[in-house]
Order: structure tokens, then C-alpha cells, then sequence
């Protein structure tokens, strides 16, 4: 995790104390070559006019029960590479693996 001041999430806590703001999490498993590629080319297609205010990454080796509570929390399957857009406690998009785009992200952005 390099290009983008991301948070590790260590408690669900953490998600829910920045609700009012956008929050992207991303499921992140280091051991897996397409969640790095994928992560990379989210990364190089940041663009730093989109309002997001807090970006969050759960390893998923480590923190495996957290990431099974965060897809029980907010209703989105579990998967990895994993993108997920939070406001208000509420999940705007979701995505996973390839489909994981910044630029379709940013539609859903305010």
C-alpha cells in the first residue's frame, strides 16, 4: 500500500466512527498477484479531485474475521481483490477483482 494514504482497518470501529464522510475499503490479500496488480492500477488511476476522505484496506490474510464482518455488516459477499464505497453506513457501489475501475468509481461520488 503506497500511493494513496491508506488506512489499516484493525476494528469495524474505525468504518463506522468516519461514517458521514465517503470511505473506500479495499480487500487486499498480499499473497495474491491480481489483488497487487489490481491495487497498482487502482492506484496510477487516482484522481485526486474525487472527494473520498478516507481510504481504508483490510488484509485479508490477517484480519480474515474482520473481513467476514465487514461483508455481514454491510451485506456485500466476500471477496478479494474487493472494492467497497461507503457513506452514512451505506454501501454506494461494490465491486471485485478486474472489475475493480477507478474511473467508474468516481461516478459514484458526489
Amino acid at each position: 500500500m503506497s500511493k494513496l494514504n491508506w488506512i489499516e482497518i484493525k476494528s469495524i470501529n474505525q468504518i463506522q466512527k468516519s461514517s458521514n464522510n465517503y470511505i473506500l475499503i479495499f480487500k487486499h490479500s498480499p499473497r495474491c498477484i491480481i489483488s497487487k496488480m489490481t491495487l497498482f492500477r487502482f492506484e496510477n488511476a487516482y484522481d485526486q479531485d474525487v472527494n473520498i476522505s478516507y481510504f481504508m484496506y483490510v488484509d485479508v490474510i490477517k484480519m480474515r474475521d474482520l473481513s467476514n464482518e465487514i461483508a455481514f455488516k454491510y451485506s456485500v459477499c466476500h471477496e478479494s481483490p474487493q472494492l467497497i464505497l461507503l457513506k452514512n453506513e451505506k454501501v454506494l457501489y461494490h465491486t471485485s477483482h478486474s472489475n475493480i475501475n477507478f474511473s467508474i468509481l468516481k461516478d459514484y461520488i458526489i
